[in-house]
């Protein structure tokens, strides 16, 4: 992910986040440099997504996400293993709007588990592969503000796109499904 003139890289064999110079591509730094007994390890960092001035981190090895300041100081974990709402079986993609509002694809529950900054779940979209929106081993979910005016017209003239929500799928016949973030319009 670039942010602000670094690379930022999950690093799965050393259980860590490796940040990199933009330009000149030298490591700058790493974290968490702890071990398995602290609640900031990551056990399998597998996707990040930076916004609002964090990092978020999907640790499928610890089922759970994990969110960091940009200097690498660990913040707090959402989520835990699970078969339950806001639990994760496989958590692997992860973004954040720029309204704070957390998204993280489960390839086992093969859906999208929506949270506050907070923590606090908000709702789930996909499900298992049985048409258009639903998913078929999800990997990916990624946000966009741009070119909303190409999707515009399959809303309900009530609704106002906010953003676009694009996940990917290792299989089936929809390997991208994008989703709209709409509010009601005033």
């Amino acid at each position: 992910f670039v942010y602000q003139n670094k690379i930022w890289v999950t690093d799965m064999n050393n259980n860590r986040i490796d940040v990199y110079d933009k330009a000149s591509h030298k490591l700058l730094f790493n974290f968490p440099n702890t071990d398995k007994t602290d609640e900031s390890y990551l056990f399998m960092p597998t996707n990040l997504w930076l916004a609002n001035d964090m990092v978020y981190v999907s640790d499928i090895g610890g089922f759970n996400v994990k969110i960091y300041s940009l200097e690498g100081k660990y913040l707090k974990t959402i989520g835990s293993h699970g078969d339950k709402l806001g639990q994760f079986s496989r958590p692997k993609g992860i973004a954040a709007s720029n309204d704070s509002i957390i998204y993280v694809v489960d390839a086992g529950f093969e859906n999208v588990q929506m949270f506050d900054n907070e923590g606090n779940l908000l709702m789930f979209f996909g499900g298992p592969y049985k048409g258009p929106g639903d998913m078929w081993l999800p990997a990916k979910v990624s946000i966009s503000y741009k070119n909303l005016e190409y999707f515009r017209k399959y809303l309900d003239p009530e609704f106002d796109l906010q953003y676009l929500i694009f996940v990917t799928n290792q299989f089936g016949p929809d390997k991208i499904n994008v989703y709209g973030a709409v509010e009601l319009k005033k």
